[in-house]
């Protein structure tokens, strides 16, 4: 039998607060990952651009000239971009107290590779790179998306399951990689189930134990249950064309 994971307790964390706009985007990995070590957190969600760019915003860019959301402010330090605020809960929930190097830099390696594939879905559900201007650019972009660029990614994550031989990404307990990487299959389900399409998990039984495994945590089965978890995906007020 495996060993259950060794995380830092609640008790011996300090006060998080995590701010992002009300979707699940790049919050609900940092979101997850504080359900599943039991931090005591906030999570602070701006409802519209006028809240955080000319309210909490620029508050915290007085100490941090890169401020954006998500963040993070932990017993005084505020830390933000998305990869970053996940190593950097990682860190100081324990989720990723890693027992070697190798799990630190296939942990950082993932967490790059996820964010490109993020990239390569927020190209098509928003309009602000240039690529998806109209309604029929977004049905031609996201089949071609969902039918090819999705299967090289998933590919590459199907490989790395394989070689490690690990119940998850980089060991058999989640690291902060996994969270993220979960949302990504999760939302790519939500738009193939949403169009009609056969789910991408199906060619690819690695990732589709791994995607159910993960949903099966005990530790996250309030937050599957709660009001983040049906968050809209994406912004409608930024424009996206699947929420």
């Amino acid at each position: 039998a495996r060993a259950p994971a060794k995380h830092a307790t609640a008790r011996a964390m300090p006060k998080i607060e995590l701010g992002y706009w009300p979707i699940r985007g790049l919050g609900a990995p940092a979101r997850m990952l504080c359900e599943y070590a039991g931090a005591d957190y906030a999570d602070v969600n701006y409802a519209d651009a006028g809240s955080w760019f000319a309210g909490k915003k620029p508050e915290l860019a007085s100490g941090n000239a890169l401020i954006n959301l998500p963040y993070v402010e932990c017993d005084g330090q505020v830390v933000t971009h998305s990869s970053v605020v996940l190593e950097f809960l990682g860190q100081v929930t324990g989720v990723d107290a890693f027992a070697s190097e190798d799990h630190r830099w296939a942990n950082a390696q993932a967490l790059a590779e996820i964010y490109d594939l993020r990239n390569a879905l927020m190209g098509v559900v928003y309009p602000f790179s240039g690529k998806t201007t109209t309604k029929e650019a977004f049905e031609k972009n996201c089949d071609d998306h969902m039918n090819a660029t999705v299967g090289k990614f998933y590919a590459k994550f199907e490989t790395l399951l394989k070689q490690r031989g690990m119940e998850f990404l980089i060991r058999d307990a989640p690291s902060s990689a996994d969270f993220h990487l979960f949302e990504m299959l999760d939302q790519h389900e939500i738009i193939a189930n949403r169009r009609g399409m056969k789910s991408p998990l199906e060619t690819f039984p690695e990732l589709k134990r791994y995607h159910a495994n993960f949903k099966a945590l005990p530790q996250l089965e309030k937050y599957f249950a709660s009001a983040a978890y049906a968050l809209p995906m994406n912004s409608i007020g930024g424009g996206a064309w699947i929420y």
